[in-house]
């Protein structure tokens, strides 16, 4: 029986190509996702060339969205063997003395309390066979202040916590549970400049693609990674260990 994935934020960026590396790696994978209906039909056709997908239209700050998606996965493929919660927003990029509290809960509300509704019902199922992986996309954010909003430093930050909480909880049931932290990642929607100067932030000289992100998610859902739980990995070429390496002679080449 094929493995079963299910990727939120999986029609665009870190999401969208997640859901393609696993694909191309046989699993069956749900997307569960919000997008413009023109984005939603263009990722579904790419996937669909690529396996066995289905689409489960999914706000993550709506529990009952989050419940539909999983048994979406049971219902269709027979379980859930990985998450992959993704799906995130940065809000606006501003001080925290202009005061949009509004904004930093709706952050919150995404990006930490969305994994936690999709972990929920994902491990719901997972704990029924004693076997699964929850994966969380964090950020250098949840490690470092940067230069994101206090609203995404605090969901980020939050997921660490919690992806370390929730491992504790669920190993002794089957489950592993564990943190990805990006560093920067060009998902195109950032300009030219803050391409420019992000990448002289990083070890190699450049931003993170998405699809590199996407092959540390997979590696760290495979058996081989069993002993890497409640943990955060760090894929940001170095970014939180060597920032400012712009500064050395020379970066290191591919």
């Amino acid at each position: 029986m094929k493995k079963v994935a299910i990727i939120t934020g999986g029609t665009s960026g870190i999401g969208l190509a997640t859901a393609k590396k696993f694909l191309k790696n046989g699993y069956c994978v749900v997307v569960a996702s919000v997008d413009t209906q023109e984005k939603i039909d263009a990722a579904m056709a790419e996937l669909e060339s690529l396996g066995e997908v289905s689409f489960s239209l999914c706000n993550i700050t709506d529990r009952a969205n989050c419940e539909a998606a999983v048994r979406l996965a049971v219902e269709k493929y027979g379980q859930v063997d990985v998450l992959a919660n993704v799906a995130g927003i940065t809000g606006k990029r501003q001080s925290f003395l202009e005061g949009d509290l509004d904004d930093t809960m709706k952050v919150i509300n995404i990006n930490l309390m969305g994994s936690l509704n999709m972990a929920l019902y994902a491990a719901q199922e997972m704990v029924k066979r004693h076997t699964g992986v929850i994966i969380n996309v964090g950020s250098i954010c949840g490690l470092m202040a940067n230069s994101e909003a206090i609203g995404y430093h605090a969901s980020k930050g939050a997921i660490k916590m919690v992806t370390q909480a929730l491992a504790k909880e669920l190993t002794p049931q089957g489950l592993r549970v564990l943190s990805v932290a990006p560093g920067w990642v060009d998902t195109g929607l950032m300009d030219q400049k803050a391409i420019e100067y992000g990448g002289k932030l990083h070890m190699k000289g450049r931003v993170v693609s998405p699809e590199e992100i996407a092959d540390v998610i997979y590696l760290m859902s495979l058996p081989e990674a069993k002993a890497v739980n409640g943990t955060t990995v760090c894929a940001d070429d170095g970014y939180t260990s060597f920032k400012g390496v712009n500064m050395r002679p020379q970066v290191l080449s591919d």
